[in-house]
Formats: structure tokens, sequence, C-alpha cells
């Protein structure tokens, strides 16, 4: 053999090993949508995915039928890991994305839904500089901003409304017109306290207060006092609540450290699962901040800090305990015909009038629920005793008036000796 032909032959072979190599180097796998998300049309969440070794463009597409047949979405370069996706008009729950470069390509690891559902699921952010974003560089990197994109690239209804702003205390987010203890002077905001966060119709609120109180030497009891008063009203509203615990701030009064960590620890106690723990991984054994959290004021945390933040807020699935995408199972209550109940005025504002008949004495239990499915409080909650033959009784809603829905879904109990007989109606707000 010439040495021409056996370096033509090295050459070969090498030539195959690099392009075999090259192919084996390349890999791609969809992120998201992975599976579950709900994505609403017009919204405009991402297509993400992982690769490495890409040498032509990446060919997105989807499924509405579970990959039986496959729509175009975009061709993108094969440096991009992202694509922003316009939700079509093609309503399905078995859609999966499939994204391809050269020879290779990935699917999504099961469906998610493509829906023309308009709602909307607003959770609301109280809190001073920490929820506003201080210390995050871009502020994008926040931790309430990277919990607003993580949530809505699940499910698309979510929406997060921040209230935040540096420098409030407990004190300026009660409700408007509390009348505030003497010796504490501080106003309160009516555009970032709970009273403009209900009007904003939340289906949960945070509230996340680090140190400002402490640092103006507000009370343990005072500080208590103010969440107590904070989250009743959201309870009394039908809306559910979740408190942070104080953060670490490089206090140079051992008083004022000790003051958040007693703080932190009763938050934790009383509000067990609504509480959010923004004290582990950011607090050092002193009570101070960590150095590789700090922002280098004493005060914030940095990019690395607002990230342990958002992953403490995250586990807590508040998205998916208060916004359901099948909000109403009370429609699979069953409805009996018997009772003839009759229930006026509708639309209905401070009372409602309520005639039955009944072969039986008993009672009554009326429950009224939202769109979404959250219990409303009203004073007449309890079991009402109703005689045999005809019945009428007057309900006063002006405890859920405050409560901003279209309309509301009174479940009404009859239990007799008997049995029980549960009937849903659909009543107007005016």
């Amino acid at each position: 053999m010439s040495i021409l032909s056996y370096r033509k032959k090295v050459l070969f072979f090498l030539f195959i090993n690099l392009f075999c190599l090259s192919i084996i180097a390349q890999s791609i796998t969809i992120t998201s949508p992975n599976g579950e998300e709900f994505w609403q049309v017009g919204k405009t969440p991402f297509i993400k995915w992982e690769s490495a070794g890409l040498t032509s463009s990446v060919v997105l597409e989807y499924s509405v039928n579970n990959g039986v047949d496959w729509l175009p979405i975009a061709n993108v370069s094969n440096t991009s890991s992202s694509y922003s996706w316009v939700i079509p008009n093609t309503i399905s729950s078995q859609c999966l994305v499939r994204a391809t470069s050269n020879t290779i390509n990935d699917i999504s690891d099961s469906a998610f839904e493509i829906s023309d559902d308009t709602s909307s699921c607003n959770i609301v952010i109280l809190g001073s500089s920490t929820a506003y974003g201080t210390g995050a560089t871009p502020i994008e990197n926040s931790w309430v901003n990277l919990y607003k994109a993580a949530i809505f690239q699940k499910n698309t209804k979510l929406n997060v409304i921040n209230l935040g702003y540096p420098g409030l205390t407990t004190y300026q987010i009660l409700p408007t017109g509390t009348t505030l203890p003497d010796g504490v002077s501080e106003t309160i905001d009516l555009n970032r306290n709970i009273t403009k966060a209900l009007d904003n119709n939340p289906t949960a609120i945070i509230v996340n207060m680090p140190s400002n109180d402490t640092d103006k030497g507000y009370s343990i009891a005072s500080q208590l006092q103010n969440f107590e008063t904070l989250y009743t009203t959201a309870s009394n509203n039908s809306v559910e609540m979740w408190i942070t615990t104080t953060q670490p701030r490089n206090f140079t009064d051992p008083a004022k450290i000790q003051t958040q960590i007693d703080l932190k620890n009763d938050i934790l106690s009383i509000y067990g699962v609504k509480a959010i723990d923004f004290w582990s991984n950011i607090a050092d054994v002193d009570g101070k901040i960590l150095s590789t959290v700090d922002n280098g004021d004493g005060i914030h945390v940095n990019n690395i800090g607002h990230n342990i933040l958002f992953n403490g807020s995250l586990i807590k699935n508040i998205d998916a305990t208060t916004c359901s995408n099948k909000p109403l199972s009370l429609t699979e209550i069953a409805v009996n015909n018997s009772y003839n109940l009759k229930v006026f005025p509708n639309p209905v504002k401070d009372y409602l009038l309520i005639e039955f008949e009944s072969n039986n004495s008993g009672e009554l239990k009326v429950d009224f629920y939202d769109l979404l499915g959250r219990k409303l409080f009203h004073k007449n909650s309890d079991f009402n005793f109703f005689k045999k033959g005809t019945n009428s009784m007057s309900i006063q809603l002006d405890e859920t008036t405050s409560f901003h829905s279209q309309f509301i879904f009174g479940i009404f109990t009859f239990k007799t000796d008997n049995n029980i007989v549960q009937k849903q109606i659909k009543l107007f707000k005016e």
C-alpha cells in the first residue's frame, strides 16, 4: 500500500470518527412545557430547552393530539434556549411540543393544556424593599419577579401584583381606616396596603416585611398584632394569606438582632404552613446576613439570596392551592327536586330570602362560594332549624358584600332524620 493511500484511509476514518463524535455530542431537552401546564389562548409563555453541540437551527412544533400530528411554531437559532410563544387558538388537553435540530429531537414528557379560558388568579405581594426587589441585579432576579415568571409558566391564569415598596412597615399596610396607636408616627399607605390588595380581587396574598419595624423600635407584640390584623382581614374576605418570617439584618444593637430571631420563631409557630421561611440559608449563626448573600449594605440580599427566597416561596405551592384550572367542583353537587326551594332577590346584595316546603322538620345550612370555589363568610353560617310544612328564612350577607365576585354559588344543605339533600343555586351579586 502506498503512503498516499494509507494517508487517505487515515483521514477517512478520522473524518468518520469526528462526524460520529459530533452527532453523539449533540443534545436537546425540552424543559417547558413538559407536562400539566395550563396555557391560555393569546398568552405568551416561553418554550424552554437545554442543548449542547447543536450545529443547525432548532425547529419548534406542537401537537394537539398527543403526537399524532405536528403543527409548526418557529425555526430559531441553535444558540437559543427559549422562544416566546403566543398561544394559538387550538384548544386541547393533549398538547405536546417538539424541538428538532439536525437528526436529534425531544418532546414534552407529558401533555399540557391549551385553553380558551379567560379567567385570571391574582396573587398580591405586600412588603417593603425586599419585595420591591432591592439588592437584585437586574431587578428581574428579585424573588418576586422570579416567582411571577415561574408560576406563569405553569399556569398563565396566574398574575402577580407587587405592591411592595422600600421603607414600609407593618403599620403602613394595615386596612384603610385603622386607628394607629399613640406614639406610632406612620401613615397607612392607601396604594400599598391590605385594602388595596383586596381591591385586586386576589386569590392569595403574601406579606414580606423583613426588618423595618424592628429598625424603628416597634415591639414584637405590636408586629404580631399587625400581622394578626392583616391575616384576619384577608380571612374575612375569603382570601388566603401567607406571611414570611423576618430576615437577618446587620444591626449593631444585639437587642434588635434578638427581636428579629424571636419574631421569626413566633411567625413560624403561629402561622405554621402559612409561614414562609425567609431566615434559613440567609442568616449566619450570629443573626446577621451571611456574607455570601449580603448585597453589601448589611440590609438586603443579593441575587443568590433572592433566589433562595424565591425557592422558599415556590415550594409552598400557593398557586396550586389557590388557583384551580377546574375551579367549580360545586357543579357536581346533585340537585334534588324536593323542597321546592325559592331564593330571592337575585341579583342579591345585603340579604337573601329563602322559602321552601318540607315533609319533615330538620336543619338547613347555607354556604356561599365564589367563582374559584372559595368559601365566603356570612353571619348565618350554622345550621338553622326548620319545621314541617312551609318555611321562610332570611340570610344576612353584609359580610360578603366586600367580596368582588360577579356571582356566587349558594349551597343549601337540608338535613332531616331521613336524609341529607344539597341544592345549588347561582346568585348574581348586585
